[in-house]
């Protein structure tokens, strides 16, 4: 276990609440999650990520009903939106400084090295002088993490949470465990497409640092069932656990959108594809989507495809649209919507798709499904074998021509995108709904209870 960057905590006593941190904000995970724990008596904070700028990363991402254009997600400026007291994000000064430039950077970095001492300097003998650098830049972060009992760590953090000495369960998002870990081996889940980013040696840094992390966590919880040969490789059959991202069922649930229906048909009926997924041919089948939409509504004028307008693959997706001559049927959106805007689609919508190619889900598809939407996508059963109690009531699909037949099904069969809607919603409540928020309470319960005691309690 690494050196811990303060002085460590006792176990609680029995009877009292954890005090749990949650780091990592990607897509909002944490914050939903914190959410969840918090409306059940749970004593849970989020810590974000100071190195994350990215918009969706942003607590306020989740809760305002705004639109922002594709090109201002890296850094945007949001308007003001109440952030709970329980989300703590890094001292703006210290912000400021790292947005100074290398010489106000490297020289706070300086500054703050006595302070964060030995855990930038386990860092670097353990992973390299990159990577004593990288905690040194994450020293308010080491630190925040060290007054939890115990710490949810998502994408980078289960690096922060074994420097801080805290008892922790990682609970990877996708790259972190399938791409991240292998930078400097070079079998990175789709290495024969995706290159390495630059720099090589801070990556090769990042590896070490998350090989690291998982080397020190507890449990590490898979939401994704094809991420367990990455655990395996990484050597942590004993620590896997299998569960799922905990949704906010309260807040994604059906419920009427009249408004934003006529304004996507443009004041005609007709029904509605929603695609939340960004354009990504590799990762999301895009353009199968496309081709299957094609088939299913040719000859049709009632039925419009309304896609997120972003993504890697967005002028590739602009091509085929022309090329297929759908492009009157289809609504690719100008602008990335913010979780509370998004929420209204799913709503709006009559049917929703996501991937085409992973075979997994995530949390778009789990939105769609707890607000009662029947959702086309790509799940391989003998990944999720023995984990439910029944397989998700999806349209499972992944070449064209079952997309379309599938389609054309819920197109013509309103009854039928009734009863899978429902079904969705039940099954979403059951397995990713509170009864989830408590069994990731248990396993923090667990490392807690398996960790050794810590001698002085810190609740400040």
């Amino acid at each position: 276990m690494p050196a811990m960057a303060s002085p460590p905590s006792p176990r609680p006593t029995a009877g009292e609440p954890l005090r749990i941190g949650i780091f990592g904000n990607l897509a909002n995970n944490a914050y939903i999650q914190g959410k969840v724990l918090r409306r059940l008596g749970h004593e849970a904070e989020v810590v974000l990520d100071p190195m994350d700028r990215f918009v969706m990363s942003d607590p306020r991402w989740e809760d305002l009903d705004i639109e922002l254009p594709t090109d201002q997600l890296a850094d945007a400026t949001l308007p003001d939106c109440e952030v709970p007291a329980w989300v703590h994000a890094e001292p703006p000064e210290r912000g400021a400084q790292r947005d100074g430039g290398y010489v106000s950077r490297y020289a706070a970095d300086l500054r703050d090295a006595p302070a964060a001492w030995p855990s930038w300097w386990t860092a670097a003998r353990r992973c390299g002088w990159r990577a004593g650098r990288m905690a040194l830049e994450r020293a308010w972060v080491i630190r925040t993490l060290a007054r939890y009992d115990c710490v949810i760590a998502y994408g980078p953090g289960p690096a922060w949470a074994a420097l801080s000495g805290a008892p922790f369960i990682a609970v990877p998002w996708g790259g972190d465990l399938t791409i991240v870990p292998f930078y400097d081996t070079g079998d990175w889940e789709g290495h024969e497409t995706i290159p390495l980013p630059s720099p090589a040696r801070e990556q090769f840094a990042a590896a070490r640092l998350q090989r690291m992390g998982y080397d020190a966590a507890a449990r590490v919880v898979l939401a994704d069932p094809r991420f367990v040969s990455f655990a395996e490789r990484l050597g942590h059959a004993a620590k896997i656990v299998q569960l799922g991202f905990v949704i906010d069922t309260d807040r994604y649930a059906p419920g009427p959108e009249p408004e934003l229906r006529a304004e996507l048909l443009r004041g005609r009926e007709g029904l509605i594809v929603f695609v939340p997924s960004r354009q990504d041919w590799f990762w999301k089948g895009s353009d199968r989507l496309l081709r299957g939409f094609a088939q299913a509504s040719a000859g049709r004028d009632d039925v419009i495809l309304v896609c997120a307008g972003w993504g890697e693959d967005l002028e590739r997706s602009r091509a085929l649209i022309a090329e297929l001559g759908i492009g009157e049927r289809v609504r690719l959106l100008p602008h990335a919507l913010s979780k509370g805007r998004l929420r209204r689609y799913y709503r709006a919508c009559d049917i929703a798709a996501d991937q085409f190619t992973v075979g997994s889900y995530g949390g778009s598809a789990l939105e769609a499904l707890s607000c009662a939407r029947p959702l086309l996508i790509s799940l391989e059963p003998e990944r999720f074998e023995g984990r439910f109690s029944h397989f998700p009531p999806v349209l499972n699909v992944a070449e064209p021509q079952e997309i379309a037949r599938e389609l054309t099904r819920l197109i013509e069969d309103p009854g039928a995108r009734a009863d899978i809607g429902a079904r969705s919603r039940a099954w979403l409540v059951e397995h990713h709904g509170p009864a989830l928020a408590r069994l990731i309470v248990d396993q923090c319960d667990a490392a807690v209870s398996e960790a050794p005691a810590r001698p002085t309690r810190r609740r400040g």
